[in-house]
């Protein structure tokens, strides 16, 4: 047996009070004088003896309620471990303080709640013992020793935040944290409503070297309405041209909705509206649809009204409106009828120039350019060509019979593509198709084994000397590259290994040419994120700018931001580490340059599905090193007391005590009404 609080023990002293009553009666008598004594004689030698056992009894009953009242301030306990209770301890706390923790109960916030059971795990410990702090955040400040009122300050300090981080991973930071402490015993506290996303199917195995407490919060629901996520159907954008937004949503409540609202807004105008019905538990699918009517970064997002949980209410995107998608053309003798008929749509802004007449420094402003017959391109045309692919710009290739193969190896080199090697004269076919390039995205519906593919008569042998990262679009029936497609820097470069001519292949009059041409015009290498989710994102990854060092990050005017800033390998990476804790858009800013960009919450957090008690119950009987706390406030903490040093015995003295009061009343009651007489015989 040990003493929590020994020098209560000092207390004994008292216990010479009720002796000092017993050895000096303070009782006045009254003297009655009698004639005839004899009989009262009998009766006072008698009286007395019983006086002397009552009054023994009354002493005895007043020295075990004051020694049991000592006791209990001393709070005696039987010890489970005694190496637990003489040696200091490392206790991990974490409070789960996402979103989910901002519901109620009948009893308020969760994580008002958290924080409260967060001080009780802190008391029912010694102030001698070393604490560690975690949360969702999982800051510097946070991973380091702390004594019991810095912890105590960390936690009043904890607020609701948009990270969402798994158990495992707060596991994996306590075991790194807690390794410097070998010698000391530790335990890791963990309070959280235990969402089945966050908190994986057999968390509780993860490490089984030190014991785990579990302490579950429960809402009063755990239905909720979420946007998922969304996506534009094309990825060209341009004036005047239709679009299709395509979202999800989730209903994650017991009942099924009907007419549900979902509003689209664009530049702060709502552009559209649907309604919707989703099952209980199910997620569903749909699109809205509206035209572009301004060029430009447009900021958008939908939005849903479900006031459980509001931050999956907006799902916030941006896109950038072209006026037109720029292609230039560059031939060395005439200008290709077909390219020109293909390009007239009013999506494109087609341009031709013969080689040498065109401003190379413009080629930046291009979506696609064509080299279309070019025999000898010069090095300034070539490392234009470079920078452009690098910074994102889409090039196709198509090849003269007769080309200077110095200048095309040097023009292999720069772009990191293969070389046009050996010139054939056969009859071909192209035999297989890559219907999963992305050039052909929403071209085909089904394709058949039958299906009429190009002929080829003459083409040129590529030499795969320079190049990592071919794709081949269209195959010859010799397994040959046809069409082939690289990537360079951010841009991309399409290959093409015949000249474009009736006498080389009939592709320029085969159905698939429009859009195999039409889809390197629209798609744009380079096109960001239309939103980036908080947590996920920690870089963001840019084209080719000067003045990289200069980058801000901004929100409304009062977000002001300075992030770390890397190029590699001519890509920026903005590091957004810590620094976007809330959703919505922001501007990107370096000297006159303007970028947005949109960030949305975790939705991890939408599924408000967590583990029932009882299988943390299950959990708790079938692993030593797991423990399940079911109570609160003060009965939690002095649990966690008698956990920690064995079974305290301090409610059995109060017990005790109150049943020694009873018995002293009742002798007292006893002598109350009789008359206390001193017989003066002589």
């Amino acid at each position: 047996m040990k003493l929590l609080e020994p020098y209560f023990l000092y207390a004994f002293l008292a216990l010479a009070i009720p002796i000092i009553i017993h050895l000096f009666s303070f009782q006045k008598h009254k003297i009655v004088q009698f004639s005839n004594v004899a009989f009262l004689k009998q009766i006072r030698q008698k009286k007395s003896n019983i006086t002397k056992l009552q009054k023994l009894l009354l002493l005895l009953t007043r020295l075990l309620l004051t020694s049991a009242i000592i006791l209990a301030f001393s709070e005696l306990y039987i010890s489970n471990n005694e190496e637990a209770i003489e040696n200091k301890k490392l206790i991990g706390i974490y409070i789960d303080n996402s979103f989910s923790m901002n519901a109620k109960n009948e009893k308020g916030r969760l994580i008002d709640q958290a924080k409260n059971h967060a001080r009780n795990v802190l008391n029912a410990h010694k102030e001698s013992d070393e604490f560690i702090f975690l949360s969702n955040e999982l800051q510097g400040k946070h991973q380091r020793i702390l004594d019991y009122n810095n912890c105590l300050e960390a936690i009043d300090q904890i607020s609701i935040v948009a990270e969402v981080t798994e158990i495992n991973t707060v596991i994996n930071r306590w075991n790194t944290l807690k390794q410097n402490e070998i010698n000391t015993k530790s335990e890791l506290f963990i309070i959280s409503d235990f969402q089945k996303t966050s908190f994986k199917k057999e968390f509780y195995l993860k490490d089984k070297h030190f014991t785990t407490h579990l302490i579950p919060i429960s809402s009063y629901s755990q239905a909720n309405i979420a946007i998922d996520t969304c996506y534009l159907e094309s990825p060209n954008h341009i004036l005047g041209g239709q679009e299709w937004l395509n979202f999800d949503i989730s209903n994650t409540s017991n009942i099924d909705l009907e007419n549900l609202t979902v509003k689209l807004f664009i530049n702060g105008k709502q552009k559209a509206l649907s309604t919707l019905s989703i099952k209980a538990h199910e997620k569903t699918s749909s699109k809205l649809n509206f035209n572009n009517h301004s060029i430009g970064t447009q900021e958008a997002y939908i939005e849903i009204k479900d006031p459980v949980i509001p931050f999956d209410n907006k799902l916030y995107f941006n896109f950038n409106v072209k006026a037109s998608n720029k292609v230039l053309c560059i031939y060395e003798e005439n200008e290709n009828k077909s390219l020109f008929a293909l390009f007239q749509d009013n999506i494109f802004d087609y341009q031709s120039y013969k080689v040498g007449m065109f401003d190379l420094t413009k080629l930046n402003q291009q979506n696609l350019i064509i080299l279309d017959g070019i025999t000898h391109p010069t090095s300034g045309l070539i490392n234009e060509l470079k920078l452009y692919t690098d910074n994102g710009g889409n090039l196709l290739i198509i090849p003269s019979n007769k080309i200077d193969r110095e200048a095309y190896k040097n023009l292999a080199l720069k772009l990191k593509i293969p070389e046009y090697s050996e010139y054939h004269s056969r009859n071909l076919k192209v035999a297989k198709l890559n219907t999963n390039h992305s050039i052909f995205k929403d071209v085909f519906k089904k394709q058949t084994k039958d299906t009429d593919l190009p002929d080829v008569k003459q083409y040129f042998s590529l030499k795969n000397t320079y190049f990592n990262s071919e794709e081949q679009i269209m195959s010859l029936n010799t397994n040959e590259p046809f069409i082939s497609s690289y990537i360079n820097g951010l841009g991309t470069i399409y290959l093409l290994c015949s000249p474009l001519k009736k006498t080389a292949t009939n592709l320029e009059k085969h159905a698939l040419f429009v859009p195999l041409l039409h889809n390197m015009g629209i798609q744009n290498s380079s096109e960001d994120n239309i939103y980036y989710t908080l947590g996920k994102t920690k870089t963001i990854e840019l084209q080719n700018q000067s003045n990289t060092k200069q980058w801000r990050i901004q929100k409304e005017g009062t977000i002001d931001l300075l992030p770390e800033v890397k190029t590699i390998d001519q890509k920026i990476y903005i590091n957004l580490q810590e620094l976007i804790r809330e959703d919505g858009f922001y501007k990107l800013t370096n000297k006159d340059k303007n970028k947005i960009i949109s960030f949305n919450y975790n939705r991890l957090e939408s599924n408000l599905t967590t583990w029932e008690i009882g299988e943390l119950e299950k959990i708790d009987t079938q692993y030593s090193h797991i423990k399940l706390w079911k109570k609160e406030g003060l009965q939690l903490e002095n649990s966690l007391k008698e956990n920690r040093s064995g079974s305290n015995l301090w409610h059995i003295f109060i017990l005790f005590s109150l049943m020694l009061l009873i018995a002293e009343g009742l002798l007292l009651k006893n002598w109350k009404n009789k008359t206390h007489i001193k017989l003066d015989i002589k």
